[in-house]
């Protein structure tokens, strides 16, 4: 590598900035390919600077690349480099003027800052708005690399002034700067006069600068309802946007000012939603995502805009997982008389997805579904004894981790039920879908006779137990299950006491010996102090 080295260093020994295009770009390419492939060029940078005055536009940009990245290793020889990127930043075509400043401020180094200034002085007072856009952006660079620069507030003086500037990318490469520059006092002060400034060119702004200064303004208080309603007035056009980060950032903006006014809304999200459902249906699934997110923070309050909606909230095969749990999240939520069955169905297709986590929220959205409207206990069930039949092991995992928080007593068929998850124990192989199993088992044990008898295999394969969780939750079933069946658990009883008091870990230990003393002591109060724990589960 050494050798390859010192052949690109003898071929920049045979260039000057008289070399014809084609071969000083030869030289150089070698030389990026070489960066790329994570080899050190800095000892070709005295070679480089030769190149800095060259005429060719394609040249001197990738000469101001390189020399930016290897500056650093050489500062008194960059010290070359700013001379002539100095005399460039006042050179007669504005697109060497911008890149000598970009390159200037790259060089990332304290004793360069006072050209770099220099530099961003002129820059911005330049007629190109090109170099103007570049000396707004430059302001920050320079800023980053020292903290302190500001202590004068020279440049704060001049990026607020450039605030005027007609060029609206100006602007907000200004605004960024003070923002950045600003930090730590809060960011860019707003006025009554900068914002009204602000919204007035909004319009002539890009999607990206329009959303950067809707978050912006969010800082700006109005002092009278007159500014409120003349910036709600200009406002009014973006939150129909057809961009809908804009529309969104717009939002946001509009739910602020009219905190004072909540009457107003209803009418604001109306609009928004109308203009935001028909992009939905069209948008890549990380524009839909973050949409619905943050519909999703509103949802209980636009319930009634999205209810007439609803379908579009419907899984698509193509949606990605991420995409399809926030779906499944909010689907219960706009569940009515007439569209409740329809979203049930549409929610248990995914109940027996093959991924876990997508068949875990579905079964999640189910039982919100079932608290909203118990009418639809008939389907659910029969939906769940299919599901139960499956024996597919993460969907049983994952229905007894759901029906863990389900009361069986508030349906006919509760008795039912346990007794078929009963029967798919054995089928489960994660330690959630066991320990799911186990909390119905204490809370629901005296609806299944069976429940000792499950019980004993679980405590025969205790010894084997590695997960301390699971031991100390057979330890609690078998005691609730006691005070159901005394007479089938009494041995059982004894045995996983005696295991748990030889336990390894010591809540184990202290959790046996609690359970010990209470039932020692008086079964009917140790059974009344440990039904407070059922209730928790």
């Amino acid at each position: 590598m050494a050798a390859q080295l010192e052949s690109i260093a003898a071929q920049f020994d045979a260039l000057s900035v008289h070399s014809t295009p084609d071969s000083s770009r030869a030289v150089l390419s070698q030389i990026m390919k070489l960066h790329v492939s994570g080899i050190d060029c800095g000892l070709l940078l005295p070679g480089m600077l030769k190149l800095l005055a060259h005429p060719d536009l394609a040249t001197k940009k990738a000469v101001y690349q390189m020399i930016a990245l290897y500056a650093i290793q050489n500062p008194e020889l960059s010290l070359l480099a700013v001379n002539t990127l100095m005399q460039e930043c006042s050179d007669s075509n504005p697109l060497v003027r911008g890149l000598a400043l970009k390159t200037l401020t790259s060089l990332n180094h304290e004793s360069f800052v006072e050209y770099c200034l220099r530099g961003i002085n002129m820059g911005l007072k330049d007629q190109s708005v090109y170099v103007r856009r570049v000396a707004s952006c430059c302001c920050a660079r320079v800023y980053q690399q020292n903290v302190d620069l500001n202590q004068d507030g020279q440049i704060v003086h001049q990026l607020y002034t450039m605030l005027r500037d007609s060029d609206p990318i100006v602007v907000v490469n200004s605004v960024m700067a003070l923002e950045e520059i600003l930090s730590k006092e809060g960011g860019i002060v707003i006025n009554r006069n900068i914002a009204n400034h602000l919204l007035n060119n909004l319009k002539d702004m890009t999607p990206w600068g329009q959303c950067y200064i809707l978050n912006v303004l969010q800082k700006y208080k109005p002092k009278t309802q007159d500014d409120v309603f003349n910036m709600l007035n200009i406002l009014d056009a973006f939150l129909v946007s057809n961009n809908t980060a804009v529309a969104t950032a717009c939002l946001q903006l509009f739910l602020g000012l009219i905190s004072s006014l909540p009457h107003l809304r209803p009418q604001v999200f109306k609009r928004y939603i109308q203009n935001i459902v028909a992009a939905l249906p069209q948008g890549n699934p990380e524009l839909v995502f973050h949409i619905l997110d943050h519909m999703n923070a509103y949802r209980d309050e636009i319930k009634a805009e999205l209810l007439q909606h609803y379908s579009i909230f419907f899984c698509k095969e193509s949606d990605p997982h991420y995409l399809t749990k926030l779906k499944l999240n909010i689907l219960p939520h706009l569940s009515s008389p007439t569209n409740i069955r329809e979203i049930l169905g549409e929610v248990f297709l995914h109940t027996s997805s093959s991924s876990q986590e997508i068949s875990l929220h579905a079964l999640k959205a189910v039982m919100v579904l079932f608290k909203c409207d118990a009418t639809i206990s008939p389907m659910l069930i029969k939906k769940l004894k299919q599901l139960i039949d499956s024996d597919t092991p993460h969907v049983l995992s994952n229905i007894f981790q759901v029906l863990r928080s389900f009361d069986f007593n508030e349906i006919e068929s509760g008795s039912e039920i346990i007794a078929k998850i009963a029967s798919k124990h054995k089928k489960l192989e994660d330690t959630n879908g066991r320990l799911a199993f186990l909390a119905v088992l204490s809370q629901y044990g005296n609806l299944l006779e069976e429940s000792p008898y499950i019980l004993e295999e679980y405590v025969e394969n205790l010894p084997k137990e590695m997960d301390p969780v699971l031991r100390h939750q057979t330890l609690m079933t078998c005691v609730h299950v006691f005070f159901h069946h005394p007479a089938a658990m009494q041995g059982i009883l004894g045995q996983v006491l005696e295991l748990c008091f030889q336990d390894s870990d010591k809540s184990v230990q202290c959790q046996a010996l609690l359970y010990y003393r209470l039932l020692s002591n008086d079964v009917e109060h140790a059974k009344m102090i440990t039904s407070t724990e059922t209730q928790k589960l």
